[in-house]
């Protein structure tokens, strides 16, 4: 009897808090009167994997694409369709440009996603977010996760500097070559434009390099500038080859200046606002350590220059220069870079390279 005489207050209680409830309500309006719920035959989605697709590691610039199989459990027939615009760089080729796929009650089709890694690096997550007509989902999203590495990483970066070093000694810096996306990947070759003056040897990592380096696996690369580098500023390049299939081919560059026996006064061609009609010359001083007489040749100059040597008589020993650099009268304004190559016959130093820039205007300072 207990028993139902608390049932009978507990209904009470709920009555009297339904009336309460309605008694103290809004008027209803358009903007919070429920939705219809829909009656009658509707559409079911079921995606039966992971939502979100986890793809490991790629390389950048690669391609990955992925499926997913979309079905129709309900007793309508089912619309799907892409909402705005996907963040990934990836393609949906059923529903692209305005498409809409109907699935009929039952059936299933897939959703294939593809995608660039692009410029990526390290996390990736990116997708795509559908519309449907099941009332259950009104939307769901296909997304792709995962890290991004280049396929092949040197470090440090893609450029070796050797700021001012002599060309009568061997000079020599280091870089690595792995890949974090394909730690299996095998260095076969580095070679460099100048391979009589700039060689490489490589050996695989050490065990302290690679956790420096966050990687199970890679090489360290000696690079070596042998004696009688050309004098002067130097541009060459390397090219680093290995098995990954991505990017069998990195190139990179190695510069510097390099000093030696023999050095100019000042060590480059710069001339400031010449005036072409008048013209101009400049005069650099060329010394040769130990006061040694040498053959200079111009082997190279740039167009509208004239370049002359001679050596100074009036010093002993014979180890002094004059190079003369002129723009002749008359010389068309504009602007002027290159370089001078002398052809040596000493030992030491078979070439100098002079740096030239020079601005010709038509009347010059105060012209």
């Amino acid at each position: 009897m207990l028993r139902w005489v608390i049932l009978a207050v507990t209904v009470v209680g709920l009555t009297a808090a339904t009336t309460l409830i309605v008694q103290y309500m809004p008027e209803p309006s358009e903007s919070n009167v429920p939705a219809a719920i829909p009656t009658g035959p509707q559409p079911r989605v079921v995606i039966d994997e992971d939502v979100m697709y986890d793809f490991g590691t790629m390389a950048q610039h690669d391609e990955g694409a992925h499926t997913w199989v979309i079905k129709n459990i309900g007793e309508a027939d089912l619309d799907v369709w892409i909402v705005g615009k996907p963040t990934c760089s990836c393609t949906i080729a059923k529903l692209e440009g305005g498409k809409k796929a109907t699935i009929k009650p039952g059936v299933s089709t897939t959703i294939d996603l593809s995608w660039n890694t692009k410029e990526f690096h390290n996390e990736y997550s990116q997708g795509a977010t559908f519309g449907t007509n099941d009332p259950r989902m009104p939307t769901f999203k296909l997304a792709v996760k995962g890290l991004v590495y280049p396929a092949v990483t040197i470090m440090p970066n893609q450029m070796i500097q050797f700021p001012r070093i002599s060309n009568e000694e061997p000079h020599h810096a280091k870089f690595a070559v792995f890949s974090q996306q394909r730690p299996e990947t095998k260095l076969l070759a580095v070679t460099s434009s100048k391979p009589d003056l700039i060689v490489a040897t490589f050996r695989e990592l050490k065990d302290d390099e690679k956790k420096q380096l966050k990687t199970p696996r890679g090489y360290m690369v000696d690079v070596e500038v042998k004696p009688g580098m050309p004098l002067g500023n130097f541009h060459e390049e390397l090219v680093v080859r290995t098995d990954h299939p991505k990017e069998p081919i990195t190139k990179m560059s190695v510069g510097g200046l390099t000093y030696g026996p023999i050095t100019t006064t000042p060590e480059r061609v710069r001339m400031a606002n010449v005036n072409g009609q008048k013209g101009a010359t400049l005069d650099l001083l060329i010394t040769v350590r130990g006061g040694r007489e040498t053959k200079f040749e111009v082997a190279q100059k740039p167009e509208k220059v004239d370049v002359s040597i001679r050596r100074d008589e009036k010093t002993d020993p014979k180890g002094r220069y004059h190079l003369n650099v002129s723009i002749p009268a008359g010389s068309e304004p504009g602007e002027i870079e290159g370089t001078i190559v002398l052809k040596t016959d000493h030992q030491h130093a078979r070439e100098l390279k002079i740096p030239v820039t020079i601005l010709i205007s038509r009347f010059g300072a105060g012209g």
